[in-house]
């Protein structure tokens, strides 16, 4: 456990690291608007185009991976707002955004630089497939939910801005371009390679910084069952029910591992965004979000290490 602490310990110390810039005042008003904005639509993009490539990527989004990951997810959503509804008696709106929280991890800012320097570019299709699934269902399930919830009467209007924003989601356009590449066989000219190399190279350590500071800001506070119980859903039943989803689609070991690994990450921080939107869970989910990235530091060292990294 020592050794694995040593592999993943420092990612979460960048965060750290981010959170004291943050807490300290070193960071001006609009710095991490500016970090995300590098990090969201030049360093990621470029990461995750250059650990596609080379990949079979075909093979993960046509094979089991897809079913576990989605049906581990609704597992997830549809439990967490039951246990809402039964211990708090929540309305449709923090049950919608609750199920989000139980099956949502932040992928794009700890997932991606953490597995892609953990377990090397393997790791990248699996990565593709949640994050694939994530922003397709589960963020656009739990949107559906609060505006059916609201009686807006503007749930397909609202959908369709959805997919219109996934269609330019720089995540995905990256995924579909390196799995373009991936396909094709095709090589980037040198350039190309170095310049995604060079952007690529600066995603991990900025992402988490920024990911640090972005945390020093929430306002904590709230009901604190209902917070534990956010949290542990998201790190500690959603790695679960991965566990169970692959044994009943028959997902080989080495991926269910990983799949694992990208279950015990902590609640991802669009979830805040949704809830600041309508104006629900706002102070619950910000704490929720600040402790179960700290939790994470555990639970995605003990999945690294069920991992065999």
């Amino acid at each position: 456990m020592v050794t694995v602490l040593g592999i993943t310990g420092p990612f979460f110390a960048v965060v750290a690291l981010g959170y004291l810039a943050g807490r300290r005042g070193w960071m001006p008003d609009g710095a991490v608007r500016s970090l995300n904005v590098f990090v969201f639509y030049f360093a990621m993009p470029a990461l995750i185009i250059q650990a596609l490539s080379g990949q079979d990527i075909a093979a993960a989004l046509g094979g089991a991976a897809v079913l576990v990951w989605l049906s581990a997810g609704l597992a997830a959503f549809a439990l967490a707002m039951a246990a809402m509804r039964l211990l708090f008696a929540a309305p449709i709106g923090e049950l919608a955004l609750a199920g989000q929280a139980a099956s949502v991890g932040n992928i794009g800012f700890l997932a991606l630089p953490l597995m892609l320097a953990t377990f090397g570019d393997a790791a990248a299709p699996l990565i593709a497939v949640a994050l694939i699934v994530d922003l397709t269902v589960l963020i656009p399930l739990s949107i559906g939910l609060i505006e059916w919830g609201r009686g807006s009467g503007e749930t397909t209007r609202m959908l369709a801005g959805i997919a219109r924003g996934m269609l330019v989601n720089p995540f995905i356009l990256a995924i579909a371009a390196g799995a373009a590449l991936a396909l094709s066989g095709l090589d980037l000219p040198q350039a190309g390679e170095r310049l995604l190399a060079f952007l690529g190279n600066a995603a991990g350590a900025t992402a988490l910084f920024a990911l640090g500071v972005s945390l020093s800001e929430r306002r904590t506070g709230g009901d604190r069952k209902a917070i534990a119980l956010l949290c542990g859903f998201k790190l500690i039943l959603h790695p679960l029910l991965v566990i169970a989803a692959s044994a009943a689609f028959g997902l080989d070991a080495a991926q269910t591992a990983l799949l694992v690994v990208i279950a015990a990450m902590p609640i991802a921080g669009n979830v805040f965004v949704i809830a600041e939107r309508y104006g629900i869970l706002v102070q619950r989910l910000s704490t929720a979000i600040l402790l179960s990235t700290a939790a994470a530091l555990i639970t995605v060292s003990l999945a690294v290490l069920l991992a065999g990294a």
